[in-house]
C-alpha cells in the first residue's frame, strides 16, 4: 500500500474504533441510568400485565370467533347440501 493509504486507513480504524467505543460505554451509562430508576422493574411489570391479559382475555376471544367461523362455514355447507337435496 502507498503511506498515505496506510496513514489514511490508521485515521479511519482509529475514528471507528472510538467511535464504537464511546457507543459501548453510552449504551453502558444508559443501562445503569435505566437501571437506577426503576426502568427495567417497570418494563417488566408491564410484560407482565400485558401477558396475562393476552392469556386471560385475548386468547379465548380467539378460540370463541374461530369456533363461530367454523360453525359458519359447517352451516353454510349444509344449506348447500339440503337446498340440492
Amino acid at each position: 500500500m502507498h503511506p498515505v493509504s496506510v496513514l489514511t486507513f490508521g485515521i479511519f480504524l482509529a475514528g471507528y474504533i472510538t467511535a464504537r467505543w464511546d457507543l459501548v460505554t453510552r449504551l453502558y451509562e444508559l443501562a445503569i441510568f435505566a437501571w437506577d430508576h426503576g426502568v427495567i422493574t417497570r418494563a417488566a411489570k408491564g410484560f407482565a400485565i400485558l401477558s396475562i391479559f393476552f392469556v386471560c382475555v385475548l386468547i379465548p376471544i380467539e378460540r370463541i370467533a374461530a369456533r363461530e367461523a367454523e360453525l359458519v362455514c359447517l352451516r353454510s355447507l349444509f344449506d348447500d347440501h339440503n337446498k340440492s337435496t
